[in-house]
């Protein structure tokens, strides 16, 4: 066979062994190097392409896609500096175990270190972040080499899948030409069926913990059905339990178990569990952490696959199992669960913290608080992308429950303010749902290529903007005690955009409400006839530091005044 044959042979065996894994889904983002896999990836018609011209939206593109299916995505791209710009969303799913699948393309081994262009060192790449890097062999003509390619392509998408899930890479040099043989078929294999474990978990170690004072702590992102799973643990137990908006435990469903106000309840309780039970990572909770070091109980920690996720170094138990797994064992278990007095106490606090935040002025007028309250108050079989920094802590702090099937998202691996726009497009690009997005002017401007995608793709993503120009964040951390001359430029950094030229430049549509009356009838106009359009909401950086202060000082005085 010639060159181009033996190239094409080669890509499409691995094409198969992907696909074999159960990828359908590819975010290819143009280049040369790239040119003979992206083609083959793109003209089979089992796979699903998008085309992102920015690497680093792309990749964060691609993990939107993963929340939203909970399958693995596969990223192209050419070779140099186009596979670095991968990194921060690379980043982002291994802190959060995304199945991320990196194919990059690089040059031959004889054109790397002698100066050609285009060429840099791509082994290990992305280090440790990945949890495995092949460097895949120059393609031969060769039976033996066809399989290697095939299982290649099967293994590392399995590999990524496999608990605890992350992203792996695998970099392709290729020699040109680099055009494939658009003609040929891809090779036959034997098909290869994955048979997933069953685990009983043995319990048998918690069961005198089962009965006594109990408090659930549950992190990370959840899917609606697993949220329901935790708060089913809680009635079953009779423990409260308490999570930050992305484990979506405010928005399945009602229940009395579930804490929402748990940054206002945990910065004051004196209530005692003598056990506590973990899933996952800590919330983004800040008193939550708080009280949780200053609380000696025994500590159980459930895990879907053993990744230690204990900064506070105090679990005393290290279970192995999903959520689901766990519940059915504690439903099999037999023990007598804790008096109501336990679970009343902490209902008793939640229902103070509902009255103090009902009471708030603050929160009937318009700006970025009160429209955050509104947002999820109005919203209903919809899904919530929430940015980071200020965003994800007013949702947090300050909105009720609402149990109508709001699915929130949110990029909390790493925390960082970058692809926000970008994942949020992916997600939106595989769900029927009407999708909102809540983000500040910095993380806005920050990933305004992820427009593009929003624009590219049709996709009727309403975003709503908390300008308060600049970083707001900082106005609730210590730097807010800098002489302005140091804290304006290098905290509050403000943009002064205009974001109704950067809205028409992507063709959205804008507004900019005045009033909370006139947001409320775009949230819920965008519900019935879902659009690509952008909400300004106008603040400033003082305005929710002094209403969050005002609403620890009055819940301190009201919780006083029940004890007495």
């Amino acid at each position: 066979m010639n060159h181009q044959k033996v190239m094409t042979s080669y890509l499409l065996a691995f094409i198969e062994g992907l696909k074999t894994a159960g990828i359908k889904k590819v975010v290819i983002s143009p280049g040369s190097r790239s040119t003979p896999l992206s083609l083959l990836l793109h003209r089979d018609q089992d796979i699903t392409c998008f085309i992102d011209v920015d690497e680093r939206s792309a990749a964060f593109f691609a993990l939107g896609l993963i929340k939203a299916t909970d399958e693995p995505v596969a990223i192209v791209c050419t070779s140099g500096t186009a596979a670095a710009n991968y990194y921060p969303a690379i980043c982002e799913a291994e802190a959060t175990n995304l199945p991320l699948v990196v194919l990059t393309t690089d040059r031959p081994p004889e054109l790397r270190q002698v100066g050609a262009p285009q060429a840099m060192d791509q082994q290990q790449l992305y280090a440790s972040h990945v949890k495995r890097f092949v460097e895949m062999t120059v393609p031969e003509a060769s039976d033996e080499l066809l399989r290697y390619s095939h299982w290649q392509g099967l293994t590392n998408s399995l590999h990524a899948q496999q608990a605890p899930k992350g992203p792996v890479h695998v970099n392709f040099p290729l020699r040109e030409p680099l055009l494939p043989d658009l003609a040929m078929k891809a090779p036959k294999y034997t098909s290869s069926t994955i048979v997933p474990s069953q685990r009983n978990v043995d319990i048998s170690l918690l069961r005198p913990l089962l009965g006594k004072k109990g408090l659930i702590i549950v992190g990370e992102q959840h899917d609606i059905k697993e949220a329901q799973h935790y708060l089913a643990l809680a009635e079953w137990l009779n423990w409260p339990i308490v999570g930050d908006p992305l484990t979506n435990l405010a928005t399945s469903q009602s229940s009395t178990h579930y804490l929402k106000q748990s940054d206002l309840i945990f910065s004051e309780t004196t209530l005692q569990p003598e056990v506590i039970l973990r899933f996952g990572r800590l919330p983004v909770t800040k008193n939550v952490l708080l009280y949780l070091k200053r609380v000696h109980a025994p500590t159980i920690l459930v895990e879907s696959a053993f990744s230690w996720q204990d900064q506070l170094q105090t679990t005393n138990y290290f279970i192995e199992a999903t959520i689901t797994e766990f519940l059915r064992s504690i439903q099999q278990a037999t023990f007598t669960k804790v008096a109501d007095s336990w679970i009343t106490a902490w209902q008793q606090e939640q229902e103070l913290a509902t009255k103090v935040l009902a009471a708030q002025p603050l929160l009937k007028e318009f700006n970025e608080s009160a429209a955050t309250v509104a947002l999820v108050n109005q919203l209903h079989d919809s899904q919530l992308f929430v940015a980071n920094s200020n965003a994800i802590r007013f949702v947090d702090r300050l909105t009720a429950t609402n149990p109508n099937r709001v699915t929130i998202h949110g990029n909390r691996g790493v925390n960082g303010i970058d692809g926000l726009l970008s994942t949020t497009a992916g997600i939106a690009a595989n769900q029927a749902q009407p999708t909102f997005l809540l983000i500040g002017d910095l993380a806005l401007f920050h990933d305004m290529n992820g427009l593009q995608m929003m624009k590219q793709y049709q996709l009727p993503i309403t975003i709503v903007l908390l300008n308060n120009n600049g970083g707001g964040i900082f106005s609730f951390l210590s730097q807010q005690t800098l002489a302005p001359e140091d804290f304006t430029p290098l905290f509050g950094t403000p943009l002064d955009m205009d974001f109704q030229h950067v809205a028409k430049l992507y063709g959205a549509q804008y507004h900019q409400p005045t009033s909370l009356k006139d947001f409320e009838a775009l949230i819920i106009a965008a519900q019935q006839q879902p659009r690509f359009q952008l909400i300004e909401v106008r603040g400033t950086q003082k305005e929710p530091v002094d209403l969050w202060e005002t609403i620890c000082q009055e819940y301190q005085l009201a919780l006083g005044d029940t004890h007495g």
